[in-house]
């Protein structure tokens, strides 16, 4: 049995599983999804590995080795251990693989997890949204690179189990968003950050502000999945450090500052340097800018120091000193 014929009896199994009352079976439909899905893009690992190579492209372990026929050097694939998730997105990635939203192919395997490792009962709509993600997955991924429609590789019933749990999951959640985005948000970040917006709980998506009218931290989340209610912090605080990690990170590495930094009071890095005000707790630092000579503070300086930036500290340090 071929890689793609297991990766579809997977999918096929686990929407059956999915079907079934017994929360046992639920639990299985999950695995068999994550599984048959990960199978799917190890197959075009394996399609796009050179001949001779003992399908490099999905193994763990790739070594040098020399080609008896011609004396260059090929890369052979070693042992029986093959990529995980992070290696295959990166794989398919540099292979030019496009059009594949790799953040549902790790949401898909955070649900899993939860199951595998913290043996958690999953709410219903955490499991329809496995489903959704799954087929948005085979949707990008099939046609464009496996070169075959998903309901010709799935089959039609597989294919139409998929696509009632996947609609009926999208509704919610674009009513969910709709919900999100009729708040009055006290900052820009905050409204950026919705699409980052997440039960603590149970980490679905589709969570609601209750009172969509209220203001700064009266505002208050509802669960659409767990039905967890959720304080303002405790969801805008790591949806704003979502949302401006890869903003932070790339501007560093440029030379410049973050537009957060760590907030002392709540923990979250949501506190808006500009703005001088934590997105989540709304604290403020006391200092943002030099006592002495009234420039502003840096990042660091606004944290540890006591009003005073670092020239002026130093210089005071040497007269001290004199």
């Amino acid at each position: 049995m071929s890689m793609l014929d297991n990766a579809v009896q997977s999918i096929q199994i686990g929407m059956e599983d999915f079907h079934e009352e017994d929360e046992r079976r639920l639990l299985s439909a999950i695995r068999n999804l994550y599984a048959g899905i990960l199978l799917l893009f190890k197959y075009k690992l394996q399609q796009l590995s050179p001949a001779g190579s003992d399908e490099a492209l999905l193994k763990t372990k790739v070594l040098p080795a020399v080609d008896p026929t011609n004396g260059t050097v090929v890369w052979v694939g070693k042992g029986k251990k093959t990529v995980e998730v992070q290696e295959i997105i990166e794989r398919l990635n540099a292979l030019g693989v496009s059009g594949v939203d790799w953040k549902l192919l790790t949401a898909l395997q955070g649900i899993r997890n939860d199951i595998e490792h913290y043996f958690s009962p999953l709410p219903n709509e955490r499991m329809k949204e496995a489903v959704a993600n799954s087929l948005h997955l085979i949707t990008q991924f099939c046609e464009p690179h496996l070169e075959e429609r998903p309901v010709e590789i799935l089959g039609q019933q597989c294919w139409d189990m998929m696509l009632s749990v996947a609609t009926f999951f999208d509704a919610e959640l674009e009513s969910c968003k709709a919900n999100l985005e009729s708040v009055e948000w006290p900052f820009q970040e905050v409204r950026d950050a919705t699409s980052h917006m997440v039960c603590p709980e149970c980490e679905s998506r589709l969570i609601k502000v209750v009172d969509t009218s209220a203001q700064r931290d009266s505002i208050s989340f509802l669960c659409q999945s767990c039905q967890c209610e959720s304080l303002y912090c405790q969801v805008v605080g790591p949806a704003v450090e979502a949302s401006l990690a890869g903003f932070n990170h790339w501007n560093v590495r440029k030379g410049g500052e973050p537009a957060t930094c760590v907030c002392p009071e709540c923990g979250y890095d949501s506190l808006l340097v500009e703005e001088n005000k934590c997105a989540a707790c709304f604290y403020e630092f006391e200092y943002t800018h030099c006592e002495w000579c009234e420039e502003s503070l840096s990042i660091d300086e606004r944290q540890y120091s006591e009003g005073t930036c670092g020239y002026c500290q130093n210089r005071y340090d040497r007269i001290m000193a004199e």
